[in-house]
């Protein structure tokens, strides 16, 4: 009978951070298995959960250095690398960090940025995802994230989206809240019947598009039952613009409100509009109403954590959107992609990409080819790296490797070669990683009634696509595993 030892790790295929289990023998991952000790998901994982075990084992993982189509060795890779930074004007430099990246990769990443000169810094992630980041940003009076292990025991869910394609593991603790107690409330606001509606005792349909309104009508209701001062909206307008009476919206408030504890839970996605408003109205409703806290769950298991050491390593760094205008007009000729390709598909990106002085790629698996300089680095998964990370709910955890990587380099090591860090300073990187991301996101002050105002100017959008389970933020990395290929075979 084989020997194995069991390594304990955590998925980052949402921002939920369930605990996973490996079965190891010698330096090779034999099986997965369940971490029913991990409070988080107490053993359990979704479909993608199971997408861990092929980060590590699946046979088309990139093992060389390419520079353009031929195998090279890490050190002409890193020598053409360094090359063509040292030779490029800094504002012409670009680097672009995963959001499934470590919180000592995005401080590494920070470093390197501040060391180059350059403010072209940014995280590569689900655009809706990024856009509720800003939302994380706005200023509240009070702090109202909530833990996951705080769901169970409340009395009312408010869910904005399908919360449990986004998170499966999530359909334990909605069910208790149904369950635990005679007269708990699901609320549900979806244009769509989903994963989450069916578990609803009141799914509120908007029209697609105007989740941000609906919560804006909800604020009125709440705040002027609980004393907290009128807010200039009429109802009705709210009512026209999503398509749910105004009684509806009176009678969702109310049953949030009233309960004696909630939590509302937010699923950032690219059917909505502005997200970042959506994330800042859940937060004042959870300020005005007692006993509420909040989270959204983003798609990349970092989001928050590479998001909030970016920010406050690097003073008015690049946004997302604004990076891919400057690669669109060419002001950004030297780029380094660490960690995932979110531009494949993009056809005047990736026509781009191919006029590129430097364009480097880390990643898990074979890029495609732009052009015969471009250089691809075979990338060590947090699972052969370890470090720290900020999950949906602002919990910091910290992870060992589970097995070594294999000839590969994590972004940590990547990055560190280009800087000419040693073993010392990384080790006292972890503890400034872990103090940053322990402070939370740069606050930026907001104006309650502009931003209800700017909710009430949502357009209906045609459609509100269902969203795919299989799937997480950037198909190019998901498309290459086995179980993604079995469920979509005319998408592989």
């Amino acid at each position: 009978m084989t020997n194995y030892k069991l390594k304990k790790s955590i998925c980052l295929f949402c921002s939920l951070g369930c605990g996973v289990c490996f079965r190891v023998d010698g330096e090779r991952v034999t099986q997965i298995d369940y971490d029913g000790d991990n409070p988080v998901n107490n053993g359990s994982l979704c479909p993608r959960g199971h997408y861990n075990l092929e980060l590590i084992e699946h046979p088309g993982r990139l093992s060389d250095p390419m520079i353009g189509s031929r195998k090279a060795s890490w050190e002409e890779a890193m020598a053409n690398i360094r090359s063509k930074i040292k030779d490029a004007d800094p504002s012409t430099i670009g680097i672009l960090l995963s959001g499934m990246a470590s919180n000592e990769e995005a401080l590494l990443a920070g470093k390197l940025a501040r060391a180059l000169g350059i403010k072209n810094i940014a995280s590569a992630g689900d655009p809706s995802d990024l856009e509720a980041y800003e939302g994380t940003k706005l200023e509240t009076p009070v702090c109202s994230l909530g833990k996951v292990g705080e769901i169970d025991s409340v009395e009312a869910l408010l869910i904005v989206g399908d919360i449990l394609t986004r998170s499966p593991v999530l359909s334990q603790r909605i069910n208790r809240v149904k369950y635990g107690k005679r007269g708990n409330k699901i609320i549900v606001i979806d244009p769509n019947r989903s994963h989450t509606s069916w578990f609803a005792t009141n799914h509120l349909k908007p029209r697609p598009g105007c989740e941000a309104a609906l919560l804006a009508g909800m604020i009125k209701v709440i705040s002027e039952d609980n004393g907290k001062g009128p807010v200039d909206l009429e109802l009705e307008q709210v009512a026209e613009i999503t398509g749910i009476p105004s009684s509806s919206i009176i009678g969702a408030a109310r049953e949030f409100n009233c309960a004696a504890s909630g939590f509302v839970l937010f699923a950032p996605s690219a059917g909505k509009s502005r997200n970042d408003l959506i994330k800042y109205l859940t937060r004042v409703i959870c300020d005005l109403s007692p006993n509420k806290k909040q989270a959204a769950f983003y798609s990349f298991g970092n989001t928050l954590g590479v998001n909030v050491i970016l920010d406050r390593t690097v003073e008015a760094r690049t946004s997302f959107p604004e990076f891919k205008e400057k690669i669109k007009s060419g002001e950004i000729m030297n780029l380094i992609l660490l960690g995932d390709n979110v531009f494949a598909g993009d056809p005047d990106i990736e026509k781009k990409l191919e006029r590129m002085n430097l364009l480097a790629f880390s990643s898990i698996f074979p890029q495609k080819i732009y052009q015969n300089a471009q250089i691809t680095l075979p990338l060590a998964s947090h699972l052969e790296e370890g470090g720290s990370f900020k999950l949906a709910d602002g919990r910091v955890e910290t992870i060992e490797p589970v097995v070594g990587k294999a000839g590969r380099r994590s972004n940590s090591d990547i990055i560190t070669s280009l800087l000419n860090f040693n073993d010392e300073d990384r080790e006292k990187l972890k503890a400034e990683a872990y103090e940053l991301a322990g402070k939370g996101p740069l606050m930026q002050k907001a104006n309650p009634a502009e931003k209800i105002a700017e909710s009430l100017e949502s357009s209906p959008k045609e459609e509100y696509p269902i969203e795919n389970i299989t799937h997480f933020g950037n198909n190019d990395l998901v498309r290459n595993f086995f179980w993604f290929r079995a469920n979509n075979r005319s998408k592989a």
